[in-house]
């Protein structure tokens, strides 16, 4: 048992001396006073562990000695006061209790009753001081995790970057289980014109989970920018998660991509419930199951990655989703699911853009009260080229451009393996291009290295795109001739050159193929075809560009954009005109 620091308080100067000698003869230490007020001045000085108080003595009795003590212990904590009397009434037992006393001990002392009390009242005071610890201890960890919970909320709101999200064909909607979403929702467009988006559900909710996903916002954010093909990201994403979380931390994750050029959509999906392709009256007209495993599960060499990609038509819309949303749990323990969220979407007589406002409401009927055990989140993607921005329109310049050359050689192993709009992007950066032309370039390398590889390289015939499920039949032709690669190059030059009233940039893009026959560029294009999905991009750089040149045999293409002061512009587009074989196929 600890030594205890016990204050006697008794007008009787024998008593309170034989109560010194013997606490003292327990191990404790005891001071002694006479009255009241000297018991309320030495408490002041000197919390004490127990105090031992006469009821009735000259000037402050007992009784008022006692609710002043208990008034200093609401500062210094709870310590027993026991009251001793020579008046053993019921009446004068109960008014010292009521004044604040936790035992009452009657006069003469029975000094074996003292002793098993000053024991009993040790293991109390024990007792007391280990839960105080115990409560400094919580309150110091629930101020260390609102701390955390700042912090991670402050880091969420700056990876999430909400003015890229905030775009005018994204909607979304996020519900947090917890303080911190494990649920993370991001929009990024390409400086080539293209929207990226991407949910992700990290394993668990709150603070662990949201963790695990910083270190794929920025990755995503980067590659997104660049224009990278959503297998690179998928692939560097994995690895990102590999690397720094837990082995058991995985990330089920959403990506889509929606070009306005060509009004195409892609989508890869790794562990996320199908999203929903939806027409204007909210019928669903494809879905896109997952065909991934989630981020993080498998080691780089056994990844394996699988796009989906189609043609949308105009106002379609695509509705991304995570688990929580349709195991969203009512009082009863039924899951909203699947069948509700369709039925409620099919009821929609046009996607207006408070549907997923709608939703929510709908989610909260459902639940009532009860809050999501799970993070729920969704997306909605708006396929409306009007709606989207380009970010590499072109901008005068007064300053003289750097001076530079590129020249790269692509043989089949590259062609396989990299990412060509990206990579030539950042070396032309790197070299100097003017951050106002780099989103006309990446659209420009988009098209022609697109042609080059396409057509020229792999012998794909763009035509397929005009006919049902055209696209997704064109990309699996493609995938499984580029695989199968073993000769065929791209030569790749491109010049900047500096002038006080015209800077230009050339992009000269030659492959190994037989060429086309340049003559059908000067054919108008045909009408009869309500949708075309080949031949638009080729439009576009013509706009784009000053100059645009195909040298025979159809194989080499030069593209020239100008600008400065009082850039000169010149639309037409100097085809030579040299026939080819027929069945050569012109760029798309």
């Amino acid at each position: 048992m600890p030594s205890l620091n016990i204050l006697s308080v008794d007008d009787d100067a024998t008593l309170g001396m034989l109560l010194k000698a013997f606490i003292g003869s327990l191990g404790h230490r005891c001071t002694v006073v006479s009255d009241g007020e000297q018991a309320v001045q030495r408490y002041q000085q000197e919390p004490f562990d127990l105090v031992l108080v006469d009821q009735l003595m000259p000037g402050m009795d007992g009784i008022s000695a006692t609710i002043a003590i208990r008034e200093l212990q609401k500062h210094t904590g709870w310590r027993p006061i026991i009251m001793l009397s020579g008046m053993d009434e019921a009446d004068d037992q109960v008014a010292s209790l009521n004044a604040g006393c936790d035992d009452f001990i009657a006069k003469p002392v029975n000094f074996s009753i003292l002793a098993a009390k000053i024991t009993s009242f040790s293991r109390i005071c024990a007792l007391q001081e280990q839960v105080a610890e115990q409560n400094r201890q919580l309150r110091h960890y629930h101020l260390a995790e609102a701390e955390e919970r700042r912090i991670s909320s402050f880091l969420m709101e700056r990876l999430v970057r909400r003015d890229l999200l905030d775009q005018p064909q994204v909607r979304y909607l996020l519900q947090p289980a917890s303080e911190v979403s494990g649920d993370l929702l991001l929009a990024c467009p390409a400086s080539n014109g293209d929207l990226y988006v991407m949910l992700a559900d990290a394993t668990g909710h709150g603070l662990p989970a949201a963790l695990t996903l910083i270190p794929l916002s920025q990755t995503f954010y980067a590659m997104a920018g660049k224009g990278f093909n959503l297998d690179s990201i998928a692939r560097e994403l994995n690895l990102r998660n590999r690397a720094y979380s837990p082995a058991d931390r995985f990330v089920a994750a959403l990506m889509a991509v929606y070009r306005p050029r060509e009004n195409v959509l892609s989508v890869w999906n790794g562990g996320v419930p199908s999203a929903l392709l939806l027409d204007e009256r909210g019928q669903i007209v494809r879905r896109f199951k997952s065909l991934n495993l989630p981020l993080g599960i498998v080691a780089d060499e056994a990844f394996e990655s699988e796009c989906e990609t189609i043609a949308v038509r105009p106002n379609q819309r695509l509705l991304l989703y995570s688990d929580g949303l349709i195991e969203a749990e009512n009082a009863a323990g039924e899951l909203f699911g699947q069948t509700r969220l369709e039925h409620y979407l099919q009821e929609q007589e046009s996607l207006a853009p408070n549907l997923l406002a709608g939703l929510q409401q709908a989610l909260q009927a459902h639940m009532g009260d009860r809050r999501p055990h799970d993070d729920l989140s969704c997306l909605l993607l708006e396929c409306n080229a009007d709606n989207t921005r380009f970010a590499g329109q072109q901008q005068t310049s007064a300053e003289i451009a750097e001076d530079w050359h590129l020249q790269l050689t692509l043989s089949a192993p590259q062609l396989q393996r990299l990412d060509l709009v990206p990579m030539v992007g950042n070396m032309c950066t790197t070299l100097g291009l003017e951050s106002e032309r780099q989103g006309v370039l990446a659209v420009i390398l988009n098209e022609l290295l697109s042609n080059a590889l396409d057509h020229g390289v792999l012998g794909l015939d763009s035509s397929i795109k005009n006919h049902p499920e055209g696209f997704e039949l064109y990309f699996e032709s493609r995938y499984e001739r580029l695989a199968a690669l073993l000769e065929g190059e791209i030569h790749i030059d491109i010049r900047q050159q500096g002038h006080p009233q015209n800077n230009s940039l050339q992009v000269q893009i030659t492959d190994s193929g037989t060429g086309f026959d340049i003559s059908q560029l000067c054919s108008p294009p045909d009408q009869s075809t309500p949708a075309r999905y080949h031949g638009r991009g080729l439009e576009l750089v013509r706009n784009l560009c000053q100059h645009l040149e195909f040298h025979p045999p159809g194989n080499s293409v030069k593209a020239e954009l100008r600008w400065g002061a009082a850039p000169r512009r010149n639309l037409a587009t100097h085809p030579q005109p040299l026939s080819t074989p027929a069945g050569q196929q012109s760029p798309n």
